[in-house]
C-alpha cells in the first residue's frame, strides 16, 4: 500500500510544482493578513489564536517527532544502513514542508483571488475541495483534464489520510503491546491490538470534532520534535560542541506546543458546556480536553528532566573544550 501511495503522491507533487513554475501565478487580491484569530478550527463558534495553533496545524510534520523518535513502526523500516537515516528522516520532513507550501499556493493562486477561494471553501466542498481543485488547476497546465485532476487530487488526500492512519494504528498496536502486553497478553496479539486501536479511533471520531484531533496529533508530534532537539542539544553539550543552535529551537517548539495544547484543552472544555453555540458531541470535547491537559503535564515532567540533563552535560563535558 505504501509503495503504491508513494508513486501517486510523488507524481501529484511533482506535476503540481512543474505546473506552478510553468504558469507562474500571482497572488492577485489575496490579503496578506486578515487577523490574528481564525474561527472554528478547534470547535465551532470559537475563535482560535494564530499563535500557537498555526505551528501545529500547517506543516507540523516539517519538524517531526514522528520521523525522529517515533520511528520503530515506520521510519526504521526504510533504513538499510545507518547512513540512510538522514535522507529518509530529514527527507520526509522536507517533503512535508513542500506539501504544506503547495497547499497554501493552491489556496491563494488557483481560484482567481480571495473571492474565488472563499467561494470554493464555503460552497465548493471545504478545505479538501480547495486542495483537490488547486491540484487540478496546475495539473491542467500539463494537459491533464480538470475533471481527472480534481479526482486525482481527492484521491491524493484520501491516500495520505489512509497512510497516516495505517502508520498510527500500527504504532498504537506496537506501543500497546509494549506497555500492557505483559499484564494483558492479548495486547501482544496483532489482531486484538488492531481491533482495540480501531475501536479507540472510532470513539474519538464519533464523539469529537475531527480537526481538534489533528491539532492534538500535531501538538504531540512537535512536542516529541522538541524532545528530539533537546536530546541532540544534550549530546552536543556532553561532547563539548556548540549546542545553542539546537537548544533554542527546542525551547521555541516546546513553548509553542504547550501553548497549543493548553488552548485546545481550554476551548474543548468550554465547548463541552456551550450548547447555545451548537458545539457537537460534548463527550468528545471533554475527551479532547483531557488528552490536551495530560500531554501538558507529561511535557512539564520532560522539561524538568531535560533541564537537569542539560546542566549535567555542561558540567561533564571535556575540560579541554570548556569555555
Amino acid at each position: 500500500m505504501n509503495y503504491i501511495a508513494f508513486w501517486l503522491v510523488f507524481l501529484g507533487i511533482l506535476g503540481s510544482i512543474v505546473g506552478i513554475f510553468v504558469r507562474m501565478p500571482s497572488l492577485g487580491d489575496f490579503p496578506a493578513f486578515t487577523g490574528f484569530t481564525a474561527k472554528g478550527i478547534i470547535a465551532p463558534g470559537f475563535d482560535t489564536p494564530l499563535w500557537p495553533i498555526l505551528f501545529v496545524t500547517v506543516a507540523c510534520g516539517a519538524v517531526s517527532g514522528w520521523h525522529s523518535l517515533v520511528s520503530s513502526s515506520g521510519t526504521a523500516r526504510q533504513l538499510e544502513k545507518e547512513t540512510d537515516a538522514l535522507p529518509v528522516g530529514a527527507g520526509a520532513m522536507f517533503m512535508e514542508s513542500v506539501l504544506a507550501i503547495l497547499s497554501v499556493l493552491f489556496a491563494v493562486t488557483a481560484f482567481g483571488g480571495y473571492a474565488g477561494y472563499m467561494d470554493k471553501l464555503t460552497k465548493g466542498g471545504g478545505p479538501g475541495a480547495v486542495f483537490a481543485g488547486g491540484m487540478a488547476e496546475y495539473l491542467n497546465v500539463l494537459g491533464v483534464p480538470k475533471n481527472f485532476g480534481g479526482a486525482f487530487g481527492a484521491a491524493f488526500l484520501v491516500i495520505m489520510a489512509l497512510t497516516v492512519m495505517q502508520l498510527n494504528l500500527r504504532f498504537l498496536r506496537i506501543a500497546g503491546g509494549e506497555l500492557v502486553g505483559d499484564a494483558v497478553p492479548a495486547f501482544k496479539n496483532v489482531h486484538f491490538g488492531s481491533i482495540v486501536g480501531l475501536a479507540l479511533t472510532l470513539v474519538l471520531f464519533w464523539t469529537g470534532f475531527w480537526s481538534r484531533l489533528w491539532i492534538l496529533f500535531g501538538g504531540s508530534n512537535q512536542l516529541l520534535a522538541s524532545l528530539s532537539l533537546m536530546l541532540v542539544s544534550i549530546w552536543l553539550a556532553q561532547t563539548g560542541k556548540s549546542y545553542q543552535w539546537t537548544l533554542w529551537p527546542a525551547v521555541f517548539l516546546y513553548v509553542t506546543t504547550i501553548a497549543a495544547l493548553v488552548v485546545t484543552a481550554a476551548i474543548s472544555f468550554q465547548a463541552a458546556f456551550a450548547p447555545n453555540l451548537k458545539a457537537p458531541f460534548i463527550f468528545g470535547n471533554l475527551v479532547a480536553a483531557a488528552i490536551g491537559i495530560t500531554l501538558v503535564i507529561l511535557a512539564l515532567f520532560l522539561a524538568y528532566d531535560a533541564l537537569r540533563a542539560i546542566g549535567r552535560a555542561r558540567t561533564l563535558r571535556p575540560a579541554a573544550v570548556r569555555t
